[in-house]
């Protein structure tokens, strides 16, 4: 029986999205020896960083909210089983599926971050759709409204550089 994501659950994951995002930007920008395209890095990692803080503040929000606070504290194995589910869906592959497109390629660089943007997209959307009460449903759509508008501008820089 598949698993059925709880609010805070979905928040957690969608934290963990965002530190997995910064992480691999901060790792690929290390890689990288073009000074535009390690500068682009570094830009997508700290949005990656200010999307978990919008999310931390939103999950904050929600255990300020609860009778008993946040706890339903998660265990280690939970915390794995959540790191697990981002990591299948940003950047599957991990360095190694940018690294096809080279890491001095800021278009490339673009691309990926528009396919991850897609990505969680599509998994806050589904969230949203299966979630049991109108409360988590309306979380997971903010959440993937911003991913939307995120994406939107990673395809206009994208566009912009194609113009030149």
């Amino acid at each position: 029986m598949p698993h059925v994501f709880t609010d805070l659950e979905g928040l957690r994951i969608a934290m963990e999205m965002e530190k997995r995002g910064e992480a691999f930007y901060r790792r690929a920008a290390r890689i990288s020896r073009s000074e535009e395209t390690v500068a682009l890095l570094d830009r997508l990692a700290s949005e990656e960083q200010g999307h978990f803080t919008r999310f931390q503040a939103l999950y904050d929000a929600e255990c300020a909210a609860r009778p008993a606070g946040c706890d339903e504290a998660y265990d280690p194995e939970v915390s794995a089983y959540l790191s697990a589910i981002a990591a299948d869906i940003i950047f599957p592959g991990g360095l190694m599926a940018l690294r096809q497109f080279g890491f001095e390629n800021p278009e490339a660089v673009f691309r990926a971050a528009i396919a991850s943007e897609k990505d969680s997209i599509l998994f806050y959307s589904e969230l949203a759709l299966c979630a049991c009460d109108a409360h988590a449903r309306d979380i997971f759509t903010e959440i993937a409204q911003q991913e939307r508008e995120h994406m939107t501008r990673l395809q206009r820089s994208l566009d912009d550089r194609s113009k030149r």
